[in-house]
């Protein structure tokens, strides 16, 4: 029941903010928004998942996740290439990158998101981070294993026409 005078659209906007933010919260994948740029980056929400990734404990406060900062791009370059694409097409998709956790260990992740321009050559980002640690370490693998199949192949080969030429000089 309705308390007197409480109207009924803020209730429902209220619960689906709720809803919202709960659904954020237990995602399985790391959800951030925040400000990108120099002169520092700014984080206004971060995830449980998105601590998780990062290695972040839970306790942290958000204030003091920088997930893309400079220092946690295994690749330097890289960092400035995503604030590029944001940029320009205010948004990337799958955008998989090389990252260090807190404790420096080097992860891969994609990242998925969009961002709005800000007056001071910054962006405004909204986006969902995922580890693709172990699919990417299983496609190196597979790789790995595919090349060496190819090598194994090769070496096949050069026996027979090793063997047949031995068998045509005897």
């Amino acid at each position: 029941m309705r308390a007197r005078g409480e109207n009924p659209s803020s209730l429902r906007s209220e619960a689906r903010a709720g809803a919202l933010a709960r659904l954020c919260d237990r995602a399985q994948v790391g959800a951030f928004v925040g400000v990108l740029g120099s002169p520092g980056d700014t984080t206004i929400a971060a995830n449980a998942q998105l601590r998780l990734i990062f290695g972040y404990p839970p306790e942290t406060p958000e204030a003091e996740i920088r997930p893309f900062a400079d220092d946690r791009f295994v690749d330097p370059l890289a960092r400035q290439h995503l604030l590029d694409l944001l940029w320009r097409d205010g948004a990337v998709r799958d955008f998989l990158v090389r990252v260090r956790r807190v404790d420096a260990t080097p992860i891969w992740i994609e990242v998925t998101a969009q961002a709005d321009r800000l007056d001071d050559g910054r962006v405004h980002l909204e986006g969902l981070v995922r580890d693709v640690n172990d699919r990417k370490r299983l496609d190196d693998q597979s790789r790995d294993l595919y090349h060496q199949l190819l090598q194994a192949e090769k070496m096949a080969s050069l026996g027979q026409t090793i063997s047949g030429i031995a068998h045509e000089l005897n």
